[in-house]
């Protein structure tokens, strides 16, 4: 008798914490726990009105049985979206912490406009008042994040950078945005950038405008 309780009190439990579909609204409706807001933050870049409709299945489902792998499935297809961490507020909210990709600059590739992260991945271009400043990268080059990454160890003023010029031959052209140029060789070129801030602040080298490394143990000023 004690088994055939337990079994009654299983089905029941079973029936009331699962989700139903009522046809007449066709939509999924839980009677526990349903959710009936979604919180969602920590987006810059993320449409986030698009974002809520996309998440808006959610709405009513069970706050217990949630649909993480739907979720993902989701949010993947949001470009900017890099990882989520989702977090339930009983007894009806389900909140969303959105982790972005970071741009760092932006490239024009055959004839498409892109932001490029700080994982080398392309986003395609929407104009963006927070990445309005972000450098131009002008060539080719496919791994520009290698390139950044040594401009960061070496402390180069980043936010000063108005553009990226890639040459064939295999090296790099700074433009900064007080119009400066400063040429690096094909290799080589850490060592320089570890020198470049302080030439830059002496105001013995203001009058110049071009800083061009290019020939081994020489720097030519224009």
């Amino acid at each position: 008798m004690i088994r055939v309780n337990k079994l009654f009190l299983l089905i029941f439990l079973f029936f009331l914490l699962t989700t139903y579909n009522f046809n007449e609204q066709k939509q999924n409706v839980s009677i526990i726990f349903p959710i009936k807001e979604i919180i969602i933050e920590n987006t810059v870049a993320v449409d986030l009105i698009k974002l809520k409709f996309d998440l808006d299945f959610l709405k009513n489902t069970s706050l217990i049985f949630l649909k993480k792998e739907k979720i993902i499935d989701v949010t993947n297809q949001h470009e900017f979206i890099s990882s989520i961490q989702l977090k339930r507020k009983y007894p009806n909210t389900l909140k969303i912490s959105i982790f972005e990709k970071i741009p760092v600059a932006t490239q024009v590739i055959e004839k498409g406009k892109y932001y490029i992260t700080r994982n080398n991945e392309k986003i395609n271009y929407i104009d963006l008042k927070t990445y309005k400043d972000l450098p131009m990268i002008f060539g080719q080059h496919k791994n520009f994040i290698f390139f950044f990454k040594d401009l960061e160890r070496s402390n180069f003023i980043i936010k000063e950078i108005k553009s990226f010029y890639y040459f064939d031959v295999g090296r790099w052209d700074i433009v900064l945005k007080n119009e400066k140029t400063i040429k690096l060789p094909e290799k080589d070129y850490q060592d320089i950038l570890l020198k470049v801030n302080s030439i830059l602040d002496d105001n013995n080298f203001s009058k110049y405008k071009i800083f061009d490394y290019r020939i081994k143990d020489q720097l030519i000023l224009q």
